[in-house]
């Protein structure tokens, strides 16, 4: 097979061997290269891919700009006009509107409303000196008051209580003008020079409680208006030493607060060990010592000693004092025995019922032994409120105990590892450890109620989320 055989099966024009068709065919190539025109709308190579064939879309050539808006209305005009920003200053802005239409005279600003200032009273010099003259008299007694009790400052400089009367009214008005911006008002005070702002302060509000004594005595601003210029002077002494410590001055109170936090500590100590100290002092006296019952065998031998003395049948002595834990022991064993023999005629009664296993009857005596022990606790304990029982340490355990020594954070409750997760998460977001550091009977009953709770939270978040979840659902 030729190569023109597999030209013509792939559908593939040869290329003519002859100068002159070629160069016509390059001349006619160039000239359509010239004629297409530049595409917009569509990438450049997926043009090129399209081929001889015509484009399925028609594209058009059109601008990146906004097109013009056309509108048929006539534009209003704008007028840059003058309007009084306050009653000293005029400016000029642009207003939608013709010059007829807004008039020549200025306007005020639309933004007036919110320039707002403190109402400072105002009075005239008879006003001045009528309410000066009628609190004067009290306040110049507590002031010889002060002065007699104080002996640093015998000598008053008359200047600086020596206000006339144009002063106080220049006074107060920089305060309306500035609005009681103080450090302003003392940097335009140009009355008298040796004013510091501790005394216009001072002087301002002595007669603003002077005023309001007089016009409304029963004005709620009058114990917001005292103010002392000593005690301000005094502040700002102490505030400028407070920020020129050095630092070896602020490790040494930081090390000095340390230390009495140590001894606050150490004092909190102290008493409780003297608190314990007093309550075993205010135990009976034993002669004998403790050394021949520290050992297991000698617990064993006072166990069975008490143990026997308690079953011996003793001659009531009338001269030995009746002790009252032992008249209520003697009390509830009558009771019991009474229990008892009420049990047994029971139990006679009973006797024509089938006969129960040995399993059974000794799961019937534990029963009633553990009832009576609890119920022998109680008769002990009933004269006692909640506050003595604490006191004395006295604890009774409702459940049954497990035998030997263990901890009592090793009987917290826990729960499954995905819900312990969420609980320790929770502890952990309240700051809490997990066990408590120090586990008494309270805190460990708090503990317990805390992790119920925390607990109960958790299942009425899961019950919330699964009706919200349902909810959304139904939308």
């Amino acid at each position: 097979m030729s190569s023109s055989d597999i030209f013509d099966v792939l559908n593939i024009k040869q290329k003519s061997k002859s100068p002159t068709n070629g160069h016509t065919s390059v001349l006619s190539s160039s000239a359509v290269s010239r004629a297409k025109p530049q595409v917009t709308g569509m990438q450049r190579e997926l043009f090129n891919l399209l081929g001889e064939n015509q484009p399925p879309v028609v594209i058009q050539s059109g601008s990146n700009f906004k097109e013009k808006m056309l509108s048929t209305s006539k534009p209003s005009p704008w007028s840059f006009v003058e309007f009084k920003a306050n009653r000293f200053v005029t400016l000029r802005h642009w207003v939608k509107g013709s010059k007829e239409l807004i008039g020549d005279e200025p306007k005020e600003s639309a933004y007036s409303k919110f320039n707002q200032h403190l109402s400072i009273p105002s009075f005239t010099k008879e006003e001045y000196e009528s309410f000066m003259n009628e609190t004067g008299n009290q306040d110049f007694l507590e002031n010889e008051k002060n002065l007699n009790d104080s002996h640093a400052n015998e000598r008053v400089d008359e200047n600086k209580n020596n206000w006339p009367f144009e002063e106080i009214i220049y006074l107060f008005k920089l305060c309306e003008k500035y609005d009681l911006r103080w450090f302003l008002i003392f940097d335009r005070y140009n009355y008298n020079e040796s004013r510091t702002l501790e005394d216009l302060k001072e002087k301002f509000y002595h007669i603003c409680r002077n005023y309001f004594k007089v016009s409304n005595p029963s004005n709620p601003l009058l114990s917001s208006l005292n103010f002392s210029a000593e005690k301000e002077v005094e502040r700002k002494k102490y505030l400028q030493r407070l920020l020129s410590r050095s630092a070896a001055e602020i490790a040494e109170e930081e090390a000095l607060i340390v230390e009495s936090k140590k001894f606050e500590m150490a004092a909190k100590r102290t008493l409780a060990e003297r608190e314990s100290l007093l309550r075993l002092l205010d135990s009976p006296h034993s002669d004998q010592t403790i050394t021949q019952y520290l050992t297991s065998q000698g617990m064993s031998q006072l166990y069975n000693t008490l143990l026997t003395d308690k079953t011996r049948k003793r001659k009531h002595d009338p001269n030995i004092p009746e002790n009252p834990w032992m008249k209520q022991q003697q009390q509830f064993a009558q009771h019991r025995q009474l229990q008892q023999m009420g049990v047994k005629k029971s139990d006679v009664k009973e006797s024509s019922s089938p006969k129960k296993t040995k399993r059974q009857r000794q799961e019937i005596q534990t029963a009633l032994k553990r009832k009576s022990e609890s119920a022998y606790a109680e008769q002990l304990l009933r004269d006692f409120n909640s506050d003595e029982r604490k006191a004395l340490g006295v604890i009774t355990h409702g459940e049954k105990l497990s035998p030997g020594v263990y901890l009592r954070s090793t009987k917290l409750s826990t729960f499954k590892p995905a819900l312990q997760n969420k609980i320790l998460a929770i502890l952990q977001e309240l700051s809490l450890p997990s066990r408590p550091v120090m586990p008494s009977h309270d805190i460990v009953e708090r503990q317990e109620e805390l992790l119920k709770k925390i607990n109960t939270l958790i299942d009425l978040k899961k019950h919330v989320d699964k009706y919200e979840f349902g909810r959304s659902i139904t939308k």
